[in-house]
């Protein structure tokens, strides 16, 4: 075969693709997307299965709301902080060290957070007023549709707690969907003023 008639096969092929024939590659996009929808979960239980994702949401969710609210908010460089945001009030408020936890899976009657984090070869140690002044807990309610699958819920619920407040505690419980008793932490629920006093 000749130069020329190479060419002109090539040229063909283009001309064909672009009158509507698939390129060869396409037809592995639907295959894996229908493997992915046979799982039989969905993206939100994926979500809550990886605690490190549903964290990034949760940190996401702060960033927005926070910044709604008309707080200010700067986020330490690279991941070695123990705080996830540092925030304050516009108009001269305190420099707040903040760490976000997610919480979504109900357990006994509440949502559960631990107010640690890891130490190389110490373990988990509580946060103390050493490593931030705020604690934020971001509980996102379980809830099931009829078939029972996790959808996602019509509002989630905010606990900002200072540091002192949890002194010595490993695990928090959250009841935010309980009305007829005032569990430990209800006092902390969207309690956004904690920013503003400066912890």
């Amino acid at each position: 075969m000749g130069w020329g008639e190479g060419r002109d096969q090539d040229q063909n092929q283009d001309q064909g693709q672009r009158a509507g024939a698939p390129a060869l590659h396409v037809g592995f996009i639907p295959w894996i997307r229908a493997v992915a929808e046979d799982s039989g979960e969905s993206s939100v239980e994926r979500r809550r299965r990886n605690p490190k994702r549903m964290g990034e949401l949760s940190q996401a969710a702060f960033l927005v709301k926070a910044q709604a609210m008309g707080f200010g908010l700067a986020l330490p460089w690279g991941d070695s902080e123990k705080y996830d945001f540092i925030v304050w009030a516009h108009g001269g408020g305190r420099l707040l060290r903040v760490q976000v936890k997610a919480t979504g899976r109900l357990h006994r009657g509440g949502y559960d957070v631990q107010p640690v984090y890891s130490s190389r070869g110490e373990g988990k140690k509580t946060y103390t007023v050493a490593d931030i002044d705020v604690l934020v807990a971001h509980v996102i309610p379980e809830k099931k549709n009829g078939r029972g699958r996790i959808v996602l819920p019509e509002k989630d619920v905010w606990y900002l707690l200072p540091v002192g407040a949890f002194s010595g505690v490993k695990s928090l419980r959250f009841f935010p969907e309980l009305k007829s008793r005032a569990p430990r932490w209800e006092g902390y629920r969207e309690a956004w003023e904690w920013l503003r006093l400066g912890g």
